[in-house]
């Protein structure tokens, strides 16, 4: 056993380790000053919802509670105080501080709400533990988000595919820096944008003070990544006293989660191909690529490309928290904290915002039924009611859902039923054995928290099998389900991992231990290969429809720097987005940070009105007369256009057109990449 002073060595040790690691990702990923810039602001947008659980729980509670549920918490707050700011019209550099100051009054009246709720109380090992699963951020994020936007000698590479997010995360940011309310929809002229937008507005004052936007945005995954990983420690501490089995917990559910990776590897191998193949897979959807399931992504991509999601789910699981762990069975209030948290979590991710409010109301119709207590759960119902409906209701205002269209659809699922068992025991791997033997526990234990997971059970079945978000190839929820019931499985984990470690030693438990961690080690392939497909810049080859690395030329740099120097942020261009299509469809917004006329967003939905949008825009590029390419552009208000490689291959003799008629095309720029006409009016 080491001594006390051999553990507080060991404790430092890793601290600094950790400590330095995330610094050495901060600046790997951006300049010092945005780094620390980034990082100031975050600690001031979260400070206020540390102060609030702080005071919830009571000084007795230590740091724990406060460091790993407190930042989402102050951080919607934050950012909601931000937006009635904006809606005001407020855009100056002061909003950086602050929204939260606006916050900081609610901190006294949180004391009222002491004794409501089990806060985890910090522990000696706390430290050791938390430090061990924060280096997991540098661990897994680091190598991808180092390699966004790196410059190589051919040009500016982005990951395609897996930056997807992080390429409309570009978009949304740099539109909403403009400081329009409602904010534009750069993909549809004379729209408003069609997204839950509201995480990425505090990005958005962020960058209206200058500097890089790739360094803005990836500094700010990195200390959001460390708040959800706070996060999730916090959350398996509630159902263990034991520091390393919620470290263990963590690393689960974050690292060991699939075994599609082995099952690529064994594929391959027994066909007698090369295993450098799994290069040019989406490994973490192999589930969808080989078997036509349901693709279920692992927490990893989380950290890869997902901060907002991140948000999402840590208020939406902390908003079911408020409702299921109260103490007082008659608690209006904690139904009313519960309904803000579950409205927060609506504005910063709504489908998991929805599914978080249905875990939430199935417990406690439950509960209901269980006491009959009819008369309680109409107040509960209106207490939490309340901020649910100024919540829907401000995602309304906000224009967050496209009324041309039903988002939404509700019945059985066709890719979700094809090869269910198959694609079940890939994409969940070794979750399911360990998910099976913690609710064992809990049940034997008779222990009501496990009724909480219960609830999130069925709700994950019902919506992954019954409801589909139009649009995206019927897979949407499985993302989503995927990452809430990962999250659920840190502190399931954590509670199987301490059952497991007090039973008596005996054949038993020697068994199910080999057994649980031979999972674990079959799994850790498909995150491996995920980080270093995800890094992998250096990937040209030609994937399903575009190619792994997107890379913006030099002379592509060139125009599209011309095009934020030289024209007005509110100038409308126009490409050809049926020919860029899934590799190039927020091209223009993400880099050159201007508008379309009509886009062909992959993250939009309904998509039927873009679809049909860029089959007609097409023709300005093909029809024979300069003049009627100008009177069509005209038409659809577009101010400039754009015409590169795929344009040039598609539409060979635009640019001799346009140029033999100054009259309607003025060229405002060209070089070897691309030529750029100015629509005259």
């Amino acid at each position: 056993m080491p001594s006390d002073a051999d553990g507080r060595w060991m404790t430092r040790a890793l601290v600094a380790l950790t400590a330095v690691s995330l610094a050495a990702m901060a600046l790997a990923v951006s300049a010092p000053d945005r780094a620390l810039l980034v990082a100031l602001q975050y600690v001031a947008y979260t400070l206020p919802g540390v102060l609030l659980v702080r005071a919830a729980a009571g000084p007795g509670a230590g740091w724990l509670a406060p460091l790993t549920f407190g930042p989402f918490i102050g951080f919607g707050a934050s950012c909601l105080s931000l937006l009635a700011l904006w809606t005001l019209g407020a855009r100056s550099g002061w909003l950086l501080v602050v929204p939260p100051l606006l916050v900081m009054p609610l901190v006294p009246l949180a004391r009222r709400a002491r004794q409501r709720w089990p806060f985890p109380t910090t522990v000696h090992g706390d430290l050791r533990a938390i430090a061990l699963v924060l280096f997991l951020v540098p661990a897994i994020a680091g190598p991808p988000l180092a390699h966004v936007g790196q410059q190589l000698d051919a040009g500016k590479a982005y990951r395609a595919y897996f930056t997807a997010d992080y390429v409309w995360r570009r978009a949304v940011v740099a539109e909403l820096a403009k400081g329009d309310m409602l904010p534009v929809n750069p993909f549809f002229t004379n729209d408003p944008l069609h997204y839950y937008w509201l995480p990425h507005l505090y990005s958005a004052v962020a960058y209206r003070t200058g500097g890089d936007l790739d360094h803005l945005l990836l500094m700010n995954s990195l200390v959001t990544n460390v708040a959800f990983v706070g996060f999730l420690y916090g959350f398996a501490r509630l159902l263990t006293a034991r520091p390393w089995a919620a470290a263990a917990g963590v690393v689960t559910a974050i690292a060991a989660t699939s075994f599609e990776g082995t099952y690529a590897l064994w594929q391959y191998w027994h066909e007698g191909a090369p295993l450098s193949l799994v290069r040019y897979l989406n490994i973490d959807a192999v589930s969808r690529w080989m078997l036509q399931g349901m693709p279920i992504d692992g927490l990893a991509r989380v950290l890869f490309y997902q901060p907002h999601h991140a948000t999402g789910y840590g208020l939406g699981f902390l908003g079911v928290l408020a409702v299921t762990t109260r103490q007082r069975r008659f608690d209006p209030l904690a139904f009313a904290v519960g309904g803000t948290l579950l409205g927060l979590s609506l504005l910063m991710s709504s489908f998991a915002g929805l599914m978080f409010t249905t875990v939430a109301a199935l417990w406690e119709a439950a509960s209901v039924l269980r006491a009959g207590a009819w008369w309680r759960a109409s107040v509960h119902f209106a207490a939490a009611a309340l901020p649910l409906a100024l919540a829907a209701a401000l995602v309304t205002a906000l224009h967050y859902v496209d009324t041309g269209g039903s988002v939404i659809s509700v019945g059985p699922n066709r890719v979700a039923f094809h090869r269910v068992l198959e694609s079940t025991v890939l994409s969940f791997g070794p979750i399911i054995p360990i998910a099976l033997l913690a609710s064992w526990a809990l049940w034997g234990a008779r222990d009501a928290r496990g009724l909480m997971f219960a609830a999130l059970a069925i709700t994950c079945v019902v919506y992954y099998f019954y409801v589909d978000i139009r649009d995206h190839q019927d897979v949407y929820v499985g993302w989503r389900v995927g990452h809430l019931w990962f999250i659920a499985m840190a502190a399931l984990a954590a509670h199987a991992w301490t059952w497991l470690a007090e039973q008596s030693p005996g054949p038993l438990r020697t068994g199910i231990g080999l057994m649980l961690g031979g999972c674990a080690l079959v799994a850790l392939p498909t995150t491996v290969i995920d980080i270093y497909n995800t890094q992998d810049v250096y990937n040209w080859a030609q994937g399903p429809g575009f190619t792994w690395t997107l890379v913006l030329s030099p002379d592509e740099q060139d125009a599209l720097q011309w095009i934020r120097r030289n024209t007005a942020p509110n100038a409308v261009f126009q490409l050809d987005a049926l020919q860029r299509g899934v590799q190039g469809w927020a091209y223009l917004p993400a880099f050159a940070e201007r508008r379309m006329s009509v886009g062909l967003p992959i993250s939009m939905v309904p998509i039927y009105k873009y679809q049909q949008g860029v089959q007609g825009i097409g023709w300005i590029f093909d029809t024979a007369t300069a003049s009627s390419a100008h009177d069509l552009a005209r038409k659809a208000g577009i101010d400039y256009l754009y015409i590169g490689s795929p344009e040039r291959r598609r539409h060979p003799g635009a640019e001799a057109r346009f140029d033999a008629a100054p009259e309607y095309f003025e060229l405002a720029f060209r070089n070897a990449e691309a030529s750029i006409y100015r629509v005259r009016r």
